[in-house]
């Protein structure tokens, strides 16, 4: 999932993408954010060329269990999500 395309002056654009673990985290929002400025820049005639790039992990965590007379069981585990921002401009 990526942000509109936002016009950071000096001829260069900013997207936001986010990502969830079983897309990437960090460095699947840093691969979506790339295709979407791509496909920005096919409509401008030329391709993405990135200023700046910048990502990090979102830790998601979660556990559940349940119990009755014969036993139960508990488990958990803790995912990385990923957010990225990229500068970039589009070049011919």
């Amino acid at each position: 999932m990526t942000s509109d395309v936002m016009d950071a002056g000096d001829g260069t654009y900013v997207i936001q993408a986010a990502a969830s673990p079983i897309r990437g985290g960090a460095a699947g929002a840093t691969q979506v954010a790339f295709k979407d400025a791509n496909k920005f820049c096919l409509g401008k005639g030329g391709h993405a060329i990135v200023v700046a790039a910048n990502s990090q992990p979102v830790y998601q965590s979660s556990f559940g269990g349940a119990f009755n007379a014969q036993g139960g069981s508990f488990g958990g585990g803790t995912f990385a999500a990923g957010n990225a921002a990229m500068r970039f401009r589009c070049g011919s």
